[in-house]
């Protein structure tokens, strides 16, 4: 549900038609990381990032786990690449039931945008 929120002064603030879900490393992330070819042995799940990667996904009234259970692979190889690029060093098994071990997942409905200016999108 895409709505504004007010802020302390009792401003609108500009809610985005977007929910987000959000990966954070869990420790089998980390595992594998470590064994990458440049995998660092003293590497700790502080160093991959405590606040993850958001991504912004269609807001449903569905249950947003249902989206992220259809759409999940991109997500998976996404964060993958951004460690290791070469695919030959990816988990050969990456279901749903991986990538639920390689990271936590949390939701957010509420987007608000506090930038100025319009969103820009970045070409791949």
């Amino acid at each position: 549900m895409s709505r504004g929120s007010k802020g302390e002064a009792g401003h609108d603030l500009p809610a985005v038609n977007r929910a987000e879900v959000v990966l954070e490393p869990a420790a089998a992330y980390l595992e594998w990381a470590r064994g990458c070819p440049d995998g660092l042995p003293d590497l700790t799940l502080a160093d991959l990032g405590e606040e993850g990667t958001v991504y912004l996904i269609p807001e449903t009234d569905a249950d947003p786990k249902t989206w992220l259970r259809r759409h999940f692979a991109p997500l998976f190889a996404n964060e993958l690449f951004a460690w290791c690029t070469d695919e030959a060093c990816w988990p050969r098994e990456r279901s749903y039931k991986t990538f639920k071990k390689f990271f936590q997942v949390r939701f957010c409905s509420i987007v608000l945008d506090l930038g100025r200016g319009p969103l820009e999108r970045e070409s791949a």
